[in-house]
């Protein structure tokens, strides 16, 4: 699965994120709340401090009706990034809380001893 830069550039997805909202004369808090997150994360996120998710780029895309090409983003890759993550949500949600505690650990050392190499 490829990404091109604007996808991992929180700085400039922020920046469309926000001409876009303002573009429609629309409030961080409206946002947020047609998405499903507080002000504080939309601001953030228009900032570059946070991490836009799959799941929330995909409502902004809705919310302003706008192809996911309009962020720079293939549309191809980010389709299949999110039936990535959704079938990531069904395996985590057939498991119970104790072995997605578990898994999440397991998955956070993985990931942790990588960063140290």
């Amino acid at each position: 699965m490829s990404y091109n830069k604007a996808m991992l550039d929180r700085k400039d997805l922020g920046n469309r994120i926000k001409e876009l909202r303002e573009s429609r004369s629309m409030r961080q808090y409206e946002l947020a709340d047609r998405i499903g997150v507080s002000a504080p994360t939309v601001s953030n996120m228009e900032s570059g401090r946070r991490a836009v998710t799959l799941k929330s780029l995909a409502k902004i895309c809705e919310v302003f009706n706008v192809d996911i090409s309009y962020f720079g983003i293939d549309t191809e890759s980010f389709d299949e990034a999110i039936d990535l993550m959704a079938r990531i949500e069904k395996l985590f949600s057939s498991l119970s809380e104790s072995d997605r505690k578990d898994f999440m650990d397991y998955i956070m050392r993985i990931y942790v001893n990588s960063k140290g190499s």
